[in-house]
């Protein structure tokens, strides 16, 4: 009997220290699958990333994420597949002789909403005797061409133009699989904060919220760009200098042109008739009444000096006395 009581105590012993040894090889357990399947979250983006890379190259780009992993043989076929789209940008200059600037720019403006545009820029300036001008539109791409002709049309000759292109799909490409990557780990950070609100502390909370908001600031930037390109490519910039038929003309030496001389000959005239009037204008407003001004005193002292000359005669007259008879001559007795 004594030999049962003191074995019981014993196993009680043994059971709970076993107990408690399995219990501690179960939360280990635990902490390394969770702590793998975080790590494992930033791999995954890395496998998408080709497959967002794909995606539609002329518009904005996808801001939902699926998160489903594909396949990696899948991920390398995609990969490995031309682009179904490219993303350019077309960009034009053109300098367009006109007859009239005003009526010109009118035109191009009724243009560029006959394409789906719009005037971006336009400025009017003087140069020498008429207005000179510089106009931006912005027209779909598909409309490029068309609207280069149809400026042509407009202008009396064409003296200069250039069109450019930028292919800024491989940028454009780049941003949407750092997209994908971003979005991918700011879904882990989310997944890590909310585990951290419910057992952490308030220093990791706030070292996880640090890096989610980098997160989300670095995504809205790319957001950014991606817009900004995907406007560009969707319409195209056309840059049009307006200049006046008669700056364009040729100089020549031995040549006659006599439309050219007969303004020069108008402009000649207007600006001796402007200043005839301006010489006419100065007499009457300001140098005859100075004149008047100065000729009343004149006139005035003039006027007293002969009155009182006048006088002057007339007393000397009054007061010389009258000569006497002569004698007559002797013997007329």
């Amino acid at each position: 009997m004594k030999t049962r009581s003191t074995c019981n105590p014993i196993s009680y012993l043994a059971l709970i220290f076993l107990l408690f040894t399995m219990l501690t090889a179960c939360g280990a357990a635990r902490a390394p699958e969770q702590t793998a399947e975080f790590v494992a979250a930033p791999p995954m983006a890395a496998e998408v990333a080709p497959v967002e890379a794909r995606d539609s190259a002329s518009g904005e780009a996808s801001a939902d994420y699926s998160g489903r992993i594909e396949p990696i043989e899948q991920i390398l076929y995609a990969a490995a597949q031309p682009q179904e789209a490219r993303v350019i940008i077309y960009t034009g200059n053109i300098s367009l002789v006109v007859q009239d600037t005003r009526e010109a720019m009118t035109a191009i403006t009724s243009l560029a909403q006959e394409q789906n545009g719009y005037v971006s820029a336009s400025n009017i300036y003087q140069a020498g005797d008429v207005p000179r001008g510089s106009i931006t539109i912005r027209v779909p791409a598909e409309s490029y061409l068309d609207t280069l002709d149809k400026l042509r049309a407009l202008a009396v000759r064409v003296e200069g133009e250039n069109s450019g292109t930028e292919d800024v799909s491989e940028e454009f490409t780049d941003l949407q699989a750092r997209k994908a990557n971003l979005e991918v780990t700011e879904k882990a950070l989310q997944q890590l904060l909310e585990e951290r609100q419910r057992v952490g502390s308030t220093s990791d909370i706030l070292e996880v919220y640090r890096e989610l908001t980098g997160v989300r600031g670095q995504i809205e930037e790319i957001e950014g760009r991606l817009r900004y390109l995907a406007n560009q490519a969707a319409l195209s910039t056309i840059t049009i200098d307006l200049i006046p038929d008669v700056l364009s003309q040729p100089v020549s030496v031995a040549g006659w042109e006599p439309q050219g001389v007969a303004k020069e000959a108008v402009q000649a005239l207007v600006l001796a008739l402007q200043g005839l009037i301006n010489v006419t204008i100065w007499l009457v407003v300001f140098i005859l009444p100075l004149l008047i001004l100065f000729l009343i005193p004149v006139v005035l002292v003039i006027w007293i000096i002969r009155v009182w000359w006048k006088r002057y005669k007339a007393r000397r007259k009054s007061v010389t006395p009258a000569s006497p008879p002569s004698a007559a001559p002797a013997g007329t007795e």
